[in-house]
């Protein structure tokens, strides 16, 4: 059996005491990353069988939980958790720092696990009723552990299972930390395919169209990373579509996805939507495509992450930005953030939703380029960046040279949709600090 662990997440082990699971600790993770409930009442109160210890070393253990996962730090927590009460605070925790929780369950016979304790503790035997008491609540625990907020749970009904185990780790899809580009980061595309091309061309691609689909290239290694919005408002959606997919299906590009992607990508599945803001025009586009290119970006969509994290962490690529706190991290919360910001609630006076400037507060130590929020002069605010400079509104279509720093651009061919939201002004373009 195979058991696949984020890189960075919460991993609770669940069962009786004496059912194996701080051998399994041993065996699969760094004692670095096991909080033991035995642990922690020996170090409130010198003895790890001290069960009068508990409330203490879980408010301890709970503690050094909360500070591992507001690090990003892989946390596995070694205690029978077999009670909804004793796992709550834990996946609340998981919550709370955007970690994804699995549990890993030893549902082995309480006889088993009585006769292991009774080994273990010859001087102190445990009486069998708190072996069977403990199985009692895993069994009613059992059927609702996905329901609790669990995203994987493994269980194992030996402890044969159990040593036959492995325990792979995975890293989180925006986690691209390895990648060092050279890149070239796109804002929103609106479906402005002339736009497109002609900007990738003033980058030094080499662009030519070809039976096949789109041959697009740089000599210099380099690659396009779009921030989303690549459809909606513009004369050709499925245009740039084609040209981003195939880019994308040759490793020769990046992307996330917008909040009109998403919306794209709900239409597409068949989800009901209200064709609006450019959606209708989209819509049409593609009916009149196909049903085999429809069923490519329905896919291409589907597989994009919702945010990226990149050259050693020093960049971050999302769609309406990203604070700190939520880079390289995966939830639903996370997701909603990187597609539309920090909306306030209601509207504003012009329709759209009220929008708070997260990059105000920005203290992170990445650079974080983004797009959503039509912006005149781009420029640098507490090393946040936004690319979208209004191009199927009439303005242009901008890029960035990362690391070089540098903003290019493009002129619109012409104004292809109305804006009911002015487009704001950004200060004055200044690389990030080093």
């Amino acid at each position: 059996m195979t058991i696949p662990v984020p890189e960075f997440g919460l991993v609770l082990l669940i069962g009786p005491s004496g059912g194996g699971k701080s051998t399994f600790a041993r065996r699969h993770f760094r004692p670095t990353e096991v909080l033991s409930s035995d642990a922690f009442r020996a170090v409130v109160r010198d003895d790890e069988r001290d069960q009068a210890a508990s409330a203490d070393a879980f408010e301890v253990l709970h503690l050094a939980c909360a500070k591992r996962l507001a690090a990003g730090r892989l946390t596995v927590i070694d205690a029978t958790n077999v009670r909804p009460a004793a796992r709550r605070p834990l996946l609340d925790l998981a919550r709370r720092y955007h970690a994804q929780a699995v549990g890993v369950v030893f549902d082995l016979p309480p006889e088993e696990c009585h006769a292991r304790n009774a080994r273990r503790y010859a001087d102190r035997p445990f009486g069998p009723e708190v072996t069977r008491r403990q199985a009692d609540d895993l069994a009613r625990s059992l059927p609702h552990l996905r329901e609790e907020g669990l995203r994987r749970v493994t269980v194992f009904r030996t402890a044969e299972e159990a040593d036959a185990a492995a325990v792979v780790r995975h890293r989180l899809p925006p986690d691209r930390r390895r990648d060092p580009g050279p890149f070239d980061i796109v804002g929103d595309v609106h479906g402005c395919l002339a736009e497109l091309l002609a900007l990738l061309e003033k980058l030094g691609y080499t662009v030519r169209r070809t039976a096949g689909g789109w041959d697009v290239g740089h000599l210099a290694g380099r690659r396009p990373v779009f921030v989303g919005d690549l459809c909606d408002r513009g004369p050709d959606t499925p245009g740039v579509f084609r040209v981003v997919m195939d880019l994308w299906d040759r490793g020769a590009a990046l992307c996330v996805p917008g909040n009109h992607d998403d919306k794209l990508l709900r239409w597409l599945r068949g989800r009901p939507v209200k064709l609006t803001h450019g959606l209708d025009r989209s819509a049409a586009q593609f009916e009149a495509a196909g049903e085999a290119l429809a069923a490519r970006v329905r896919d291409f969509l589907g597989r994009l992450p919702t945010h990226l994290v990149l050259d050693g962490g020093r960049l971050v690529v999302a769609h309406a930005g990203l604070p700190a706190e939520m880079h390289g991290r995966v939830s639903g919360r996370v997701r909603a953030f990187a597609l539309y910001g920090d909306t306030a609630g209601g509207a504003a006076a012009a329709g759209p939703p009220a929008r708070r400037d997260w990059a105000a507060g920005y203290r992170g130590r990445a650079a974080v380029v983004y797009g959503h929020t039509p912006a005149a002069d781009p420029g640098w605010v507490n090393r946040c960046l936004c690319l979208d400079t209004g191009c199927v509104f009439g303005g242009r279509l901008t890029a960035l040279r990362w690391p070089e720093g540098e903003l290019v651009s493009v002129p619109a061919g012409g104004a292809y949709a109305e804006t009911s939201r002015p487009v704001r002004r950004e200060a004055v373009p200044s690389e990030p600090d080093a």
